[in-house]
């Protein structure tokens, strides 16, 4: 009875919006690094890009679902050729040498686990959105 009631931005799908602002945040910042400086509003374009489908929950738009699990795998997919590339190409295409494998070994636990986050994040968040009944109440 409970779980035909559940609907709403409330519970997991609140923990969701609330803790995707952060990770939009840090997977702007390293996109924006990418391309550029960490320029501002490159950074601040990318992250409205990253969290505007979180407006669309807020809103309880029944695309919701999609535009995050989309979102979602944007942006682990994107950070992570974005670490590849920086580990393979960056320095040469800077006229730098390639990383030393101490360098390598010191850096790989930090930019693996970025990996693994964004990746796991958004497998996570994307067996949620298809399997939750609230997810389903909300944006039927």
């Amino acid at each position: 009875m409970e779980a035909e009631r559940a609907s709403g931005v409330r519970g997991w799908l609140l923990v969701y919006v609330v803790c995707s602002i952060p990770v939009s945040l840090f997977f702007a910042a390293g996109l924006a690094g990418w391309f550029l400086d960490y320029p501002i509003a490159l950074w601040l374009a990318i992250f409205l890009v990253l969290a505007s489908p979180l407006l669309l929950i807020v809103l309880r738009s029944s695309a919701a679902p999609r535009w995050n699990i989309a979102a979602l795998w944007i942006a682990a997919l994107s950070i992570t050729v974005r670490i590849v590339h920086g580990v393979l190409f960056q320095r040469i295409l800077d006229g730098r040498p390639r990383l030393t494998g101490e360098e390598m070994l010191d850096a790989l636990p930090v930019l693996l686990g970025i990996v693994l986050f964004a990746l796991g994040w958004a497998a996570a968040w994307t067996k949620y959105f298809r399997t939750s009944v609230r997810v389903s109440n909300t944006f039927a």
